[in-house]
C-alpha cells in the first residue's frame, strides 16, 4: 500500500502506571525477580515489576513465551527499554516538580480522579456497569482508586513541570512567514491518481500509454501491481502537500507535478509509480499561518524538552542497568 502505517511507540504510559520501591533480593525468586533494580533516578528506584507494568500487555502479542523465545530478545529488550525511559522521566518529573514546588495537592489530584471515574462512569453508562467493568477486570473500586491516584499525581505534576519549562515559547509573526517563505511547495493539496509496478522500464511504457491518450483509470486498472490502486483506478483522493501519512518520495513527486501533468516514474519503498495530479490547489499564507504556528511552537517544545530531559539526567545522576533486562 502507498499510505504507511504509523506504529505508536509501544510502551506507551497508561493510567494505570504506578510507581513503587523494589528491595535488592538474593534469591531469584518471582518476588526478587520483579524486585530487581533495573534503572536508578537518584536515590529514587525503578524495578522490573514497574517496567512489566507497562510493557507486558505490549509483549503479550509474541507469545506466552515471549520472555524465553531467543528470537524474541532484541523485541523485548527495545519495549523494555522504552519502559524504562518513559518510567525514569516520569520520576524526573516528580523531582523537578517538587524543585519548583508545583507537586500536586492531595486535593487537587482526589477532584481529578473523581472527574476520571465520573467520566468512566459515563462512558460506560452508569454505576453498573463500571462496577461490572471492574469486576472483569479483577479489580475493586479502591483498588483501582489507589492506582489511579498514583498515576494521576504523576499527570499533574507533569502537567505543571512542562507549563513551566514552555512559558517563554513565543512564535512571531516573523518566524511564521519566514518558515511559509521557505516551505512554500509543502502548502498545498491535490488530487492524486497513481499507478505503481516494481520495474521502472515498465512504468516507462505505462507512461507512454496514458500520454498518448489512453485512459489513466483503466490503465490503472489493467496494470497497477497494487491491489488497491487497481481496484480503485489509481484514485486516492486530495493529498495535502504537508501529510506524513503517505511515502515522502511520493509526496514529492505529487507536489512537483501541475495541473492534469503526468509524472516520470517515481521511485519509492513500494515500487515505480506514475501519478497524475488534479485539482491542484496552493495553500496561501493566510490558510496556513495558524497551522505554522503551531508547528513552530511544537517544534521548539520539543527541542526544550528533549535537552531538559538530557540535562536532568546528569543532575539526578540517572542509571539504566541495560545488563539487567
Amino acid at each position: 500500500m502507498i499510505k504507511i502505517k504509523k506504529i505508536i511507540a509501544a510502551g506507551a504510559l497508561s493510567i494505570f502506571a504506578f510507581s513503587a520501591v523494589g528491595c535488592e533480593m538474593i534469591q531469584k525468586t518471582p518476588e526478587a525477580i520483579k524486585n530487581t533494580v533495573l534503572a536508578k533516578v537518584g536515590d529514587v528506584k525503578i524495578t522490573k515489576g514497574e517496567v512489566d507494568e507497562i510493557a507486558d500487555p505490549y509483549l503479550q502479542q509474541y507469545g506466552s513465551d515471549y520472555d524465553t523465545n531467543p528470537n524474541m530478545a532484541e523485541q523485548v529488550k527495545a519495549l523494555r527499554t522504552q519502559a524504562i525511559n518513559l518510567l525514569v522521566e516520569e520520576k524526573m518529573m516528580l523531582k523537578k516538580a517538587e524543585e519548583l514546588g508545583v507537586t500536586p495537592t492531595k486535593e487537587e489530584v482526589d477532584s481529578e480522579v473523581q472527574k476520571y471515574i465520573e467520566s468512566l462512569k459515563e462512558s460506560y453508562g452508569g454505576d453498573e456497569q463500571f462496577n461490572a467493568a471492574l469486576e472483569q477486570a479483577g479489580m475493586t473500586l479502591d483498588e483501582y482508586t489507589t492506582k489511579l491516584t498514583e498515576s494521576m499525581k504523576n499527570k499533574l505534576a507533569t502537567e505543571k513541570v512542562t507549563e513551566d519549562l514552555f512559558k517563554d515559547v513565543n512564535i512571531t509573526d516573523e518566524d511564521i512567514k519566514a518558515y511559509y517563505e521557505e516551505n512554500k511547495d509543502s502548502f498545498g493539496e491535490a488530487n492524486a491518481e497513481h499507478i505503481v509496478v516494481s520495474d521502472e522500464a515498465k512504468a516507462k511504457e505505462i507512461r507512454e500509454r496514458i500520454i498518448n491518450g489512453e485512459d489513466f483509470a483503466t490503465v490503472a486498472k489493467e496494470s497497477s501491481e497494487e491491489p488497491a490502486a487497481a481496484e480503485s483506478g489509481g484514485n486516492l483522493g486530495v493529498i495535502k502537500f504537508n501529510t506524513t501519512e503517505y511515502d515522502q518520495d511520493f509526496v514529492a513527486g505529487l507536489k512537483a507535478l501541475k495541473e492534469g501533468e503526468i509524472s516520470e516514474p517515481v521511485k519509492s519503498q513500494f515500487g515505480y509509480h506514475i501519478i497524475r495530479a488534479t485539482k491542484v490547489k496552493q495553500g496561501t499564507f493566510d490558510e496556513v499561518k495558524d497551522s505554522i504556528k503551531t508547528t513552530l511552537e511544537n517544534q521548539k517544545k520539543n527541542e526544550i524538552y528533549s535537552s531538559s530531559i538530557e540535562q536532568w539526567k546528569k543532575d539526578y545522576n540517572v542509571k539504566i542497568y541495560e545488563d539487567r533486562l
